[in-house]
């Protein structure tokens, strides 16, 4: 096992396009953030949903917002990373040489892991460049830790269901499309899930305008009334449940934490355990398809 992992890392720093990956995402996170907060300090208006106090700007604010960014990321470099292994012959050359499939496995599973995890990390130090603008984090060291962790994990659950889909398509073209396309569907179905549950429950009515008998203007409010769209219970705790399983959906409520809606919506113990299930689940279920798949 050791040997395998060894190799596996050893071929990861060794890749071209996983330091390219990581330095775009750098640079992308690094500009991105310090952009962001100079338009926050110079343009406090269209931002009034993420100013908090006596007119503080809040740089987690932003600053989390990659992680829909990394779910894209990780299948670029999961499906070229891993297809390699097939398309070149070097699956079965482990085979024959005595490694059993179960650390095969593991062992990509964690090279794996650890590219995302690295991305992630990326993106974090890259927002950095927010602080001399806004400040230090206004939640805390701890709750900034507990965030941090968050991403950690649904970037790694993310990666194990990759590693799975890697093994069960052997093509290496193949599995880099679908794994990409599978990204985008599980981020648009994270993000109808968070518009849903976003919607009011009741509709603000306006106002109608009119004239009076003296031909004055006069505006009246329309009472507000329900909103046919709104998800109530029980089907919108089943929803809420459903948005922190999914990793786009833990991404899209990091992006959105200073919203007073995704406070509603965030179940932080919930997420924790959701991703430690996945990761557990995909790997299970990879380890078994894995030792019974016929290497052609």
């Amino acid at each position: 096992m050791r040997k395998l992992l060894r190799a596996d890392l050893s071929r990861l720093f060794k890749n071209n396009l996983f330091w390219f990956l990581t330095l775009c995402l750098l640079v992308w996170s690094a500009v991105s953030s310090y952009d962001n907060a100079c338009n926050l300090i110079n343009n406090p208006g269209p931002y009034s949903d993420i100013v908090i106090g006596m007119g503080i700007a809040v740089p987690e604010s932003f600053c989390f917002d990659g992680g829909p960014i990394v779910l894209v990321i990780i299948p670029v470099f999961a499906s070229m990373f891993l297809g390699t292994e097939f398309s070149d012959g070097t699956m079965r050359n482990k085979i024959v040489v005595g490694s059993k499939r179960k650390n095969i496995y593991l062992s990509h599973l964690i090279t794996t892991g650890a590219a995302s995890l690295v991305f992630c990390a990326m993106w974090h130090i890259g927002a950095l460049s927010a602080l001399p603008v806004l400040g230090v984090w206004k939640i805390g060291v701890l709750t900034w830790a507990l965030m941090v962790i968050k991403s950690a994990l649904f970037v790694f659950a993310f990666a194990s269901v990759l590693c799975l889909i890697s093994h069960i398509v052997a093509n290496k073209a193949a599995v880099a499309v679908f794994e990409i396309v599978f990204a985008l569907v599980v981020l648009m179905a994270g993000s109808m899930l968070y518009n849903m549950l976003l919607e009011p429950e009741m509709i603000s009515g306006g106002v109608t305008i009119s004239a009076n008998e003296n031909g004055e203007t006069v505006m009246q409010p329309i009472e507000p009334h329900p909103n046919p769209d709104y998800v109530a219970e029980p089907e919108r705790s089943v929803l809420k449940k459903a948005l922190n399983t999914l990793p786009s959906g833990q991404a899209i409520l990091l992006a959105n934490i200073t919203s007073s809606n995704e406070e509603q919506l965030d179940l932080p113990i919930y997420s924790y355990c959701a991703s430690c299930a996945i990761i557990l689940v995909s790997t299970a279920a990879g380890m078994f398809i894995f030792k019974r798949k016929d290497l052609k």
